[in-house]
C-alpha cells in the first residue's frame, strides 16, 4: 500500500475515533450534567399496601314535599361539603363526589357510577346526611330523597336497595364504609359493635387489617331521631364531631374502629343519641379495617405543583408553582447544557 493512502486511511480511522469519544462524551456529560425534567408522581408511596381512596358524599338540605312531610334541614349540605374537604386535603381521597340536594333517581346512579370505576385494592366511603325513615310496621329503615312525596314510601330510597348497591361496590373492591348521618340510620346495621383489638395503633396492626376485605357502616344513631344543628356550628352533632376527630388526628393512620369509638363516645356524652357502628351483613366481610391515611406533607396544594426541574449543575430541584390567579411562579439561573 502506498504512503499517501495508508496516511489517508490513518486519517480516516483517527477522525471516527474521535468522533465516536466526542458522540459518547457528550451523551455522558449531558446525562450526568444536563437539566433534567419529569413530571411529578401524582399518587404518593403510602405506608400500607392501598389502592385509590374514593368517596360519593350526599348532603340533602332542600325537600320539595309540598305536604310538608319532610321540611328542610339546616346542615346536612354544610357537613357534606366540610368532609369532602377534610377528606380531599388531609386524607387521601382523589376521587370525591359531592352530591347536594339529590333526587332518589340522583342517588342510585351515582352509586351505580361509582360501582363501575373502582378497582379491586381500592378504598371506597359513602356518606349519607339527610332524612331517613324508619316503618315501625315492618321494621324497613329508609333513606328519604329530597323528591319524597309525603308517605309514599316508593318515592324513598329502601335500606335493601341501599345494601344492594354497597354490596355490588364491596365485591368489587377491598374496603367499603358507609357513613349514615340520618334519622333511624341504624336499621342499617345486622351485626354488634366490632371490639377493639389488643395492639391496634401499631403499624402491624394496620398493615394486617388492611389486607383482609372489610365492608363496615358507621351510623349516627341506631333507630331513634338524630338532630340537625349542634350549638349552631352549622353541623349536626354526629358530623361535628366525626369532621372534629378527622381533623384533629395527628397521626398517620386511623383505623374505622378508633375513629368510631372516640365519636360514639363524644356524641353519647353532649346529646341524647348513641352512635352505632358494625358491618353490613352478608357482603363479605373478613374483619378488616378501613383504614385512613393522614397526608403528612402541610403547606402548596398538590394540585397546583406542575412540574420539578432538576440540575445536577446547580445542585439544586426548583417548583413552578401556580398563583390562585392561575399564574406561573418559577424563578431560574439554570445555566444552558454546555456543548463541546
Amino acid at each position: 500500500m502506498k504512503f499517501k493512502e495508508q496516511t489517508k486511511l490513518h486519517k480516516i480511522l483517527f477522525l471516527t475515533v474521535l468522533v465516536v469519544f466526542c458522540l459518547d462524551f457528550k451523551i455522558s456529560y449531558a446525562e450526568s450534567r444536563g437539566i433534567g425534567m419529569k413530571s411529578i408522581n401524582s399518587k404518593p408511596v403510602l405506608p400500607i399496601d392501598t389502592g385509590t381512596y374514593r368517596a360519593l358524599i350526599i348532603g340533602n338540605n332542600d325537600y320539595s314535599d309540598a305536604g310538608g312531610t319532610w321540611p328542610s334541614l339546616k346542615t346536612a349540605v354544610s357537613d357534606a361539603r366540610a368532609l369532602k374537604q377534610v377528606l380531599k386535603e388531609q386524607y387521601h381521597f382523589t376521587d370525591v363526589k359531592l352530591m347536594e340536594n339529590a333526587s332518589r333517581k340522583d342517588v342510585l346512579l351515582a352509586l351505580q357510577s361509582l360501582s363501575r370505576r373502582v378497582l379491586t385494592n381500592d378504598s371506597v366511603l359513602v356518606y349519607y346526611a339527610g332524612h331517613g325513615y324508619l316503618d315501625e310496621n315492618t321494621n324497613t329503615g329508609y333513606w328519604v330523597p329530597t323528591d319524597a312525596k309525603g308517605h309514599d314510601h316508593t318515592s324513598y330510597l329502601r335500606n335493601s336497595t341501599i345494601r344492594d348497591e354497597l354490596m355490588l361496590i364491596s365485591s368489587r373492591v377491598r374496603h367499603t364504609l358507609l357513613i349514615s348521618d340520618s334519622c333511624f340510620s341504624g336499621s342499617l346495621l345486622r351485626s354488634g359493635v366490632r371490639g377493639i383489638h389488643s395492639n391496634i395503633g401499631t403499624d402491624q396492626y394496620y398493615k394486617k387489617v388492611a389486607m383482609k376485605k372489610s365492608v363496615q357502616i358507621m351510623a349516627a344513631g341506631g333507630v331513634e331521631y338524630v338532630d340537625d344543628d349542634y350549638k349552631s356550628s352549622g353541623h349536626s352533632p354526629f358530623s361535628y364531631f366525626l369532621l372534629n376527630e378527622l381533623k384533629s388526628n395527628d397521626r398517620t393512620m386511623l383505623s374505622l374502629s378508633e375513629l368510631s369509638t372516640n365519636v360514639e363516645k363524644a356524641v353519647a356524652n353532649n346529646v341524647d343519641q348513641v352512635p352505632e357502628s358494625g358491618v353490613l351483613h352478608g357482603a363479605g366481610d373478613e374483619l378488616g379495617e378501613f383504614v385512613f391515611i393522614k397526608v403528612k406533607v402541610k403547606g402548596i396544594p398538590k394540585d397546583r405543583v406542575k412540574v420539578i426541574v432538576e440540575s445536577d449543575m446547580e445542585s439544586s430541584r426548583k417548583v413552578i408553582v401556580e398563583d390562585e390567579k392561575g399564574d406561573s411562579n418559577f424563578k431560574t439561573d439554570i445555566l444552558p447544557i454546555p456543548t463541546l
